[in-house]
């Protein structure tokens, strides 16, 4: 019921909690995923790398507290043999006015293979 270092102590623990909103509900925001197993012509030595973006259309002040468009990892270097799993969504529902390219509204993303 006390925290503190060694033998002091620093009173009873509390949860500092706004009661007035355990009555409120607020938009779900849960997200489901499956992970499947590797397939067969992968060897089970190759090395998968999955690769996220992260971030919402518009610019710095627009999208906080998120950030602007960003690869993860920032930096990665592939071998031979090495796989990169790609994953990334997009939206229909981006407020209008948000700074980018592209139809109004969305937030879409393309990938275009240079090498």
């Amino acid at each position: 019921d006390f925290v503190g270092p060694g033998f002091q102590r620093s009173g009873p623990l509390q949860v500092q909690v706004n009661t007035g909103q355990f009555g409120r509900t607020f938009q779900d925001r849960s997200h489901a995923f499956i992970v499947r197993k590797r397939p067969d012509n992968v060897s089970p030595w190759a090395r998968i790398v999955n690769m996220n973006v992260r971030g919402r259309r518009g610019n710095i002040v627009q999208v906080y507290p998120s950030v602007e468009y960003d690869f993860v990892p920032t930096d990665l270097t592939i071998g031979v043999g090495d796989f990169i799993h790609f994953q990334w969504t997009g939206s229909d529902a981006n407020p209008n006015g948000n700074a980018g390219n592209g139809k109004a509204g969305t937030d879409r993303s393309n990938l275009v293979q240079i090498a």
